[in-house]
């Protein structure tokens, strides 16, 4: 009889430590999934950028994962993974490739909408993965040497129109953002100008300063170091509202150019059917990280305006943003369809 109960004690015991097990669980995956508990990091998290180092994508990644650190948002250092075939596509890809994954995101720009449009081959598309959150909208600046002879957009394509073909603008990918404007103002005025591209702003801005090229589109702080060193100088912004970093620079609608403009964003992008606990995860930390300080003074730094959408939302604004792309690459004869 002893006997007896001592086996049944054993066996309430192990049952009861099982269900507690059970119980934990549940309760840890409730809170993976969003459903009860706050979601947790995934570990060995990489960001994943299309750019080579130095490169726009990989500067951004690199300055997110710093404050996202410095604000403890995250637990630890998250690796940058370069992919830089064909201009987004590879990342893209290896994106779609990671199906189901929770410890990868991408930074992403709108040469991920432009690129499946225009490049052979490059069938996969920002609807086919898991949108996470747009972070900000770039309004981009005309730059010239300080010796320039062009003192206005105008006056640029004034001398492109006289002289088809001549004249030559410095940028990144040839899907990249101000390739695109600078294609549609080109067609808008009649004529047309060529297109030198570079892997890195450095690469672009010592062919403004070494006179291989004429004018560059770019970023506010692609140039802030250079004009304050009295090298180059911001004469348009390539966008309907003012530069934050330069006000005075004129826009495309001050200039008369009533071409629809593409703007550049940057966001956040995911493999497709990520788990809903990593996704929340992911999205609550950068909706909290646009709150912060370091973010704000980022934001101040860079002349980018902060524009948060997350999830669904973002999803939504990306497939209107393509559709615009599509409509332009149409207009100026570059689109293709995969």
């Amino acid at each position: 009889m002893r006997h007896r109960r001592a086996f049944a004690m054993l066996l309430c015991g192990l049952l009861l430590a099982f269900a507690a097990g059970c119980g934990l669980e549940r309760d840890s995956d409730e809170g993976s999934e969003g459903g009860g508990g706050e979601a947790s990091e995934p570990s060995d998290v990489e960001f994943l950028v299309h750019t080579g180092p130095g490169g726009g994508s990989d500067i951004f990644a690199r300055d997110v994962i710093s404050m996202l650190r410095e604000e403890e948002i995250i637990s630890s250092n998250w690796p940058v993974r370069n992919e830089e075939a064909g201009e987004g596509a590879g990342a893209m890809s290896y994106l779609l490739g990671e199906a189901g994954e929770d410890n990868i995101i991408s930074a992403m720009t709108t040469t991920w909408l432009t690129t499946p449009l225009t490049i052979e081959g490059a069938e996969t598309k920002v609807t086919d993965l898991t949108p996470v959150a747009g972070l900000i909208t770039e309004p981009e600046v005309m730059a010239v040497a300080t010796d320039s002879p062009y003192k206005s957009l105008s006056d640029f394509v004034d001398a492109a129109v006289a002289q088809p073909g001549d004249l030559v603008q410095a940028g990144g990918s040839t899907t990249e953002v101000g390739a695109l404007n600078g294609k549609a103002l080109a067609t808008e005025a009649g004529t047309e100008w060529q297109f030198l591209s570079f892997e890195e702003v450095g690469q672009r801005i010592a062919a403004l300063l070494n006179g291989d090229a004429d004018m560059m589109f770019g970023s506010a702080q692609d140039f802030t170091a250079q004009v304050e060193a009295g090298k180059l100088e911001i004469i348009a912004t390539i966008s309907p509202e003012p530069s934050p970093v330069f006000p005075d620079a004129p826009t495309t609608e001050d200039e008369g150019y009533s071409t629809e403009l593409v703007p550049q964003v940057r966001g956040i992008m995911a493999p497709p059917e990520m788990p809903e606990g990593a996704l929340q995860f992911y999205e609550d930390a950068f909706a909290e990280l646009v709150e912060t300080e370091s973010w704000k003074t980022f934001a101040e730094k860079n002349g980018v305006v902060t524009e948060l959408r997350v999830g669904d939302e973002w999803g939504t604004f990306l497939a209107e943003q393509e559709e615009l792309v599509r409509e332009k690459l149409d207009e100026v004869g570059l689109l293709i369809e995969n």
